[in-house]
């Protein structure tokens, strides 16, 4: 039964009746709290989730959980309203304008260490970092220190561009000559594809996008995760307070946001045109074939024994060494400021044979 759903099953007799509510008002079996379990289950929770950047296939995850019905029936009214990226995502969660979002688990810990941003993650979409730089085969570029003296358009503020220099330190590239040109999300791929700017600033997951924007001409990514293979990628970020309030209803919306996680690597094709007939403009082609490329960063061995979404916090520790150890923060942060533990769900029990 679905939460806000009713039983319909007839009383069989007045007799029946009559004794249960007899047991009812003695409170034989809890009355109280019986009327308040149901209470639970016929609520339903507004709650408010921006995307990660746009309305890409990357993201389709959140429409499948919306229309296979997974916040139905965890009790929740789920309003999706496209990101702009990890740093803003985070300012309007911490501001309590958005109740849930997906934001880059490096650009969490500097944005709590510099600036206090009350948010952590309790759960992670990315078991490793989809930035990249992301440039035309044909431009030349084929290597890190080919962006000396080239531009490279991203969104102000986007995690790629905040973590550059660090990157561009790790791989002997002068960051001093590389100039990046503020854009929109959906004015990158024109942007390159035009030659407009030599490089974008993406994910990894973005090259069937770029491709189809530059007419089928072969992309190359230049990946952060090489360089960076203990940084972990995009969590699902919530409020310090939402956190602490309201546990419950985190964890609800955790379990059934997973769920629609693993529904869409494992189906590709139809999370493709489940997302372009919520959002036509998108191509369910495309969709599907970023979703094809992001299952190795989502499924690995480590999630499948311990499920989708699961964060290891040696790991949440390492990254907060590179952190502290690259760009010195005006504070260090600890594992638990950034990360709330008991959120993700358990894998589900195999299927019997």
């Amino acid at each position: 039964m679905t939460f806000g759903s009713r039983s319909r099953r007839p009383v069989r007799s007045r007799a029946l009746a009559a004794a249960a509510f007899l047991v009812l008002s003695f409170g034989l079996v809890g009355g109280a709290s019986a009327q308040t379990a149901a209470k639970q289950r016929t609520a339903v929770d507004k709650v408010t989730y921006l995307t990660s950047f746009g309305t890409f296939g990357r993201d389709a995850y959140v429409y499948v959980a919306q229309e296979n019905g997974y916040f139905d029936e965890a009790g929740l009214d789920v309003t999706i309203k496209p990101g702009a990226g990890s740093v803003d995502n985070m300012k309007l969660v911490a501001a309590g304008q958005a109740d849930f979002a997906p934001a880059d688990v490096t650009a969490l810990v500097l944005s709590r260490a510099n600036e206090g941003l009350p948010v952590k993650f309790v759960a992670l979409v990315h078991q490793k970092t989809l930035s990249a730089i992301l440039v035309l085969k044909e431009s030349g570029i084929a290597a890190p220190k080919d962006l000396e003296g080239k531009t490279i358009a991203d969104v102000p503020g986007s995690t790629i561009q905040r973590v550059f220099p660090l990157w561009a330190k790790k791989v002997g590239v002068d960051a001093s000559k590389v100039s990046f040109v503020p854009a929109t999300p959906p004015s990158l791929p024109s942007l390159l594809a035009s030659k407009r700017v030599d490089a974008v600033g993406q994910f990894t997951v973005g090259k069937p996008l770029f491709q189809a924007a530059a007419g089928g001409k072969p992309i190359v990514a230049l990946p952060y995760e090489k360089s960076f293979p203990g940084f972990m990628g995009i969590g699902l970020v919530a409020s310090d307070s939402m956190i602490a309030g309201n546990p419950e209803l985190v964890k609800r919306f955790t379990a059934a946001l997973m769920k629609g996680l693993r529904w869409s690597i494992d189906n590709p094709g139809r999370t493709g045109a489940i997302l372009n007939r919520i959002v036509p403009l998108q191509n369910p082609k495309i969709a599907a074939d970023e979703l094809k490329i992001m299952k190795r960063f989502v499924q690995t061995p480590v999630t499948r024994q311990r499920g989708i979404g699961f964060v290891d916090p040696k790991r949440v520790a390492a990254t907060i060494s590179i952190v502290n150890n690259g760009f010195k923060p005006s504070r260090r942060v600890t594992v638990s400021d950034v990360y709330a533990s008991g959120f993700v769900p358990p894998p589900p029990a195999p299927k019997k044979k």
